[in-house]
C-alpha cells in the first residue's frame, strides 16, 4: 500500500498525541519508511499546527486559481461552441469562455481530436462509415480510370 501525505499526518498526529518529540516521530518515520518519510521541516510543521488546536489532517481549502482549466465542463462548453459554428475561431472560443489559448490548444487537440482545415473544425479521426465510403469513391474512381484507359487503348 502507498501511503499518501494524509497517511503520513495522521501518523505524525499520533505521535504528537503519544507525547513523542518531533526528532522522535521524525527518526520512527525515517526508521519505518526510509526515502518515503516526510521531511523533518514537515513533521515539526505539523506539530506546530497540532500544538495551535488543528485536528485536521486534511489539506485546507485555499483561494486562487486552479491547477487547470481543463476540466470536463469546459471540455464540454468548447465542443458546443464547435457544435453551433464551426468557423470559430480561438479569440471567440477564448472570449466566451475566458481559457487560455494554451487550455484551448489543448482541449482542442488532445481532448476533442479536431484541425482547423479551411477555416473549419474537422475531426482527426475519421469513424468506421467515413472510412468505408473513401474507399468506395476511391475504387469507383479507379474503375472509371481503368476503363478509360482500357477504351483508349483499344
Amino acid at each position: 500500500m502507498e501511503l499518501n501525505r494524509e497517511h503520513f499526518r495522521a501518523i505524525i498526529f499520533h505521535n504528537f498525541r503519544r507525547g513523542l518529540s518531533r526528532q522522535e516521530c521524525f527518526d520512527e518515520l525515517n526508521s519505518l519508511y526510509s526515502d518515503k518519510a516526510p521531511s523533518y521541516s514537515t513533521v515539526k510543521n505539523w506539530y506546530n499546527e497540532f500544538n495551535r488546536g488543528r485536528c485536521s489532517i486534511q489539506d485546507e481549502s485555499r483561494a486562487g486559481r486552479p491547477k487547470s482549466v481543463v476540466v470536463p465542463e469546459k471540455i464540454n462548453a468548447v465542443r458546443e461552441l464547435i457544435k453551433q459554428d464551426r468557423h470559430v475561431t480561438y479569440r471567440e472560443i477564448e472570449a466566451s469562455l475566458d481559457i487560455s489559448m494554451t487550455s484551448i490548444n489543448k482541449i482542442l487537440h488532445e481532448h476533442l481530436s479536431v484541425k482547423k482545415i479551411c477555416s473549419r473544425w474537422i475531426p482527426h479521426n475519421l469513424t468506421n462509415a467515413q472510412k468505408k465510403g473513401s474507399c468506395r469513391l476511391v475504387q469507383g474512381n479507379v474503375g472509371k480510370i481503368h476503363s478509360r484507359y482500357i477504351k483508349g487503348c483499344v
